[in-house]
């Protein structure tokens, strides 16, 4: 191991951090699928907030309205649960998306104790929206793959994770 210069000294050109980062050897961790779809899924966010930035959506919020629209009148422990949000954390965003106009909350007509979840109009135009965002996002997003390597990937993520 060679010492470091000496302040003051010439120092050889330093790597860019782009040009450090291709040539470190991943083989290990490109076999690891956590890791890969960890990456994934940070690309796929990246991306989200680029292309749903304009409507103000996040991912969170998105799958929020989605799952609302089409289970109308979920309960807000069934969302949380699907969504893998801790409850609290959960209330926080529907107590904003309430206060905004974008859902309300209702009584249960069959248990009056529980709480269901309907998008208001301003909600379901949000996500109405959104979702014709949506299918140009994911061919940008996925289009290294082909499109049977695109229905193949939904096909096993599905598999591994049933909802």
């Amino acid at each position: 191991m060679s010492p470091k210069p000496l302040s003051g000294a010439k120092s050889a050109p330093q790597k860019s951090a782009q040009q450090t980062e291709k040539s470190l050897d991943l083989r290990a961790l490109q076999r690891t699928p956590g890791f890969m779809l960890r990456l994934a899924q940070l690309k796929f966010f990246e991306g989200f907030y680029e292309e749903f930035a304009a409507l103000g959506l996040t991912p969170a919020t998105y799958a929020i309205f989605a799952v609302i629209r089409d289970n109308p009148g979920v309960p807000p422990s069934s969302l949380a649960g699907l969504l893998r949000l801790r409850l609290p954390n959960l209330i926080k965003i529907l107590n904003e998306l309430e206060s905004s106009g974008f859902i309300k909350r209702n009584r249960s007509k069959s248990d009056r104790r529980a709480v269901e979840l309907m998008l208001t109009p301003k909600g379901a135009k949000l996500i109405a929206e959104g979702a014709r965002l949506t299918e140009p996002y994911n061919r940008k997003m996925l289009a290294p793959l082909s499109e049977a390597e695109q229905r193949t990937l939904l096909e096993l993520l599905n598999r591994m994770l049933p909802l």
